[in-house]
């Protein structure tokens, strides 16, 4: 098994219009995961993205929302464990990424 990082991006947390947050769903996604969660990681309410040294922050629609690690065999079980992943539900989408290192 590889761990993989779920990036997530884009999430209407803060919008006032449109889907809202709902941390059941999010809790159960992460129960339905079982072992192939590795770390939960943390969603966030707010983000900003730097595009440079030499600009300053700025909103973005795609700033980061948040993070989990899981175990999955390939790129493929990855996507498919993150299929279901609430994020979609709120206007967001995700990434994924296998994490090298001696504990992949």
């Amino acid at each position: 098994m590889e761990r993989y990082l779920i990036v997530y991006r884009g999430s209407t947390i803060d919008e006032s219009e449109g889907p809202q947050h709902d941390p059941q769903r999010w809790s159960a996604w992460f129960d339905a995961l079982g072992g192939a969660l590795v770390d939960r990681g943390a969603l966030t309410h707010s983000g900003v993205e730097v595009p440079s040294r030499l600009r300053g922050p700025k909103l973005s629609s795609s700033a980061l929302s948040g993070y989990s690690v899981i175990h999955a065999a390939d790129f493929n079980e990855a996507v498919r464990l993150a299929e279901d992943c609430p994020i979609f539900d709120e206007k967001g989408s995700l990434e994924i990424a296998r994490l090298a290192g001696p504990d992949a």
